[in-house]
């Protein structure tokens, strides 16, 4: 499951019901104090069922004798679902969902330490087929024979019952917004498979506790025993069942012999066993070093031990894409970092989003880090009329988002030499082309007349830097991967611009395609060869390879950059002739020629 959004009423500053979207990567920003934090630890409270505090309701509320309600919307759920001993059905046909077809939960603070829990779902409302998730078996039954309903279902299954009944209404059939409370019978067996399903939750805060058992390392570690746990526990329970079945039979005896002294007390005993183990909390692992304690490190060191865990947890999860959801909230990750591995930080966040590994929030302060995130990623928190008011980044709003954290445009030098603007996707893109664009009679990097940019799929940067060139009035080149299709739309409206501009997608999958593969196996040092060129396809298998991917079986990650630097400065044109590439490479260097004059 993945969060669609988070709607927050009455806790800390969000007076007034305010929803919040998510994407897979989400970057929150504002002014200090503004309530970042507070969007991650209501999430905190919301999924490790915390007990929340009498501060955390906002102050007027309390005033108004008025509670705290916190509801996040899931999306990507199960196809289907066992709610009834083994007899599978998913939520949309139990009327489970809500108008949008996704999972709406809500818990309601009206008790602090014991919060009402509510599915909220688009229920029916008809007589006698707007309670059917309360009843039991044989209450289902009774309802189905009394309203006479016949036809070919197992009256043994409750599920296969409810959409008899549901049927049986046809057309007539209405549905409202309905709040069904999970402490109701029949509606607490629900909630009880619901929630093994939702996502983990990691919240990694930037004021850390300074023990050995540092909240900010042990939660990774932690998160990953929860999943390898989950992955096990059919054995687990398994286990668990053997070893109560022993004790019932020692249990059992020992009664059977009190009988014999005290058939009264006998009568009043019998085993009982907790329904459900928490295997978690015989896990809690952690790191150490043999020279220095893990929390003797410097912070700094610390936050990179977030780093690698995140990129080998990316790994790992590639290869296994079975396990749980997770999500990974990081309060302000620039701390007490140096700019350069702020920027691997959030390269490494972005990769797990990108791959739909798992779903990242952050915060930031960091006008560096924010510019390198896709604008419509961005949450800008700010106050309006003294209400706090969240805002998704746009081309409407970027401006403001900038000025608020001083991201300023990108002013090239000598602006009466220039001629044209080369647009690429990534910074590895422009990487390449500096280094590939003397074989094809043109310095791009000192060429005055050509400003070269990194479009970075829509960043922060990019709007600031586009926003301030459109006003140049000068000719565009722009060139993208093609291993996304929704850019041949942007591809489309610079070719409709009527200003000379121009823009293709590449003929390969992506950049590292125009690098051949003797010369990428022989750079990163493989022990096997890319790929096989004495095939007679092996042209077509490397023009729609997934490079990456690939290498990531040779355990080579984070690449990419190194390809477009140290690949392509060996490339000769005769490498770009036996790839095929070197007249559609040709093509785009001309295009850009032709505007020089």
């Amino acid at each position: 499951m993945k969060i669609v959004s988070l709607t927050l009423e009455n806790f800390r500053s969000y007076r007034n019901q305010v929803t919040i979207t998510f994407n897979d990567l989400t970057v929150l920003i504002g002014k200090n104090d503004i309530g970042k934090s507070s969007i991650l630890e209501a999430l905190d409270i919301f999924f490790e069922n915390r007990k929340m505090d009498a501060d955390d309701v906002n102050i007027e509320a309390k005033a108004a004798n008025e509670s705290a309600k916190l509801t996040i919307v899931f999306s990507c759920l199960p196809e289907e679902i066992n709610l009834d001993a083994g007899a599978k059905t998913n939520l949309k046909d139990e009327y489970l969902l809500n108008k949008e077809n996704f999972l709406e939960i809500k818990k309601d603070f009206s008790s602090l330490s014991k919060p009402k829990t509510y599915i909220v779902c688009n229920h029916p409302e008809n007589e006698n087929a707007n309670d059917l998730h309360n009843l039991k078996i044989k209450d289902l039954q009774k309802r189905i024979k009394d309203l006479k309903i016949e036809g070919n279902f197992n009256a043994a299954v409750k599920n296969e019952i409810r959409k008899a009944i549901w049927s049986s209404v046809g057309e007539e059939l209405t549905l409202k917004n309905t709040e069904l409370e999970i402490s109701q019978d029949g509606v607490k067996d629900i909630w009880d498979k619901l929630t093994l399903l939702l996502p983990l939750y990691a919240l990694f805060q930037a004021d850390r506790k300074n023990d050995e058992k540092d909240k900010e390392i042990q939660d990774p570690l932690k998160v990953a025993a929860e999943q390898a746990l989950r992955k096990h526990l059919d054995a687990l329970n398994k286990i668990k069942e053997e070893v109560e079945k022993e004790i019932a039979e020692i249990a059992n005896l020992t009664i059977d012999k009190l009988k014999e002294m005290n058939e009264e007390v006998a009568k009043q005993l019998k085993p009982h066993f907790t329904p459900e183990l928490k295997w978690a909390d015989l896990f809690k692992p952690t790191l150490t070093s043999d020279d220095i304690p893990m929390n003797k490190r410097g912070s700094g060191v610390r936050r990179l031990l977030l780093i690698n865990f995140f990129r080998a947890e990316a790994e790992r999860k590639r290869q296994e894409k079975n396990i749980p959801d997770v999500i990974y909230a990081i309060e302000e990750p620039e701390t007490s970092q140096h700019p350069d591995w702020q920027k691997k930080l959030m390269d490494a966040l972005k990769e797990i989003a990108q791959n739909g590994i798992a779903q990242i929030i952050t915060t930031t302060h960091s006008p560096a880090l924010a510019s390198l995130v896709e604008v419509e990623n961005l949450r800008f928190i700010c106050k309006e009329n003294n209400c706090n008011v969240i805002e998704v980044g746009d081309e409407t709003n970027f401006g403001k988002i900038a000025d608020a954290l001083g991201v300023l445009p990108n002013i090239p030098d000598e602006l009466d030499k220039l001629k044209v603007i080369v647009c690429l996707e990534g910074p590895s893109d422009i990487s390449f082309f500096y280094n590939i664009c003397n074989h094809f009679g043109i310095d791009l990097k000192n060429d005055k007349r050509v400003l070269t940019i990194c479009m970075g799929g829509g960043t922060l940067a990019y709007w600031v830097t586009h926003n301030y060139l459109s006003k140049l009035n000068k000719p565009e080149i722009h060139i993208y991967d093609s291993d996304v299709a929704k850019y041949q739309k942007y591809i489309e409206k610079v070719l409709t611009r009527g200003n000379n501009s121009w823009g293709t997608l590449t003929l390969k999958r992506e950049i590292e395609n125009y690098v051949h593969p003797s010369i990428i196996t022989r750079h990163l040092r493989l022990e096997q060869e890319l790929l096989d060129t004495t095939q007679s396809d092996w042209i077509d298998k490397w023009n729609i390879m997934d490079v990456e991917v690939e290498l990531a079986k040779h355990k080579r990650n984070n690449v990419k950059q190194s390809i477009a630097e140290h690949g392509a400065q060996q490339m000769t044109v005769d490498l770009f002739r036996d790839l095929n590439a070197h007249d559609e490479i040709n093509s785009w260097f001309e295009e850009i020629k032709k505007r020089l004059n």
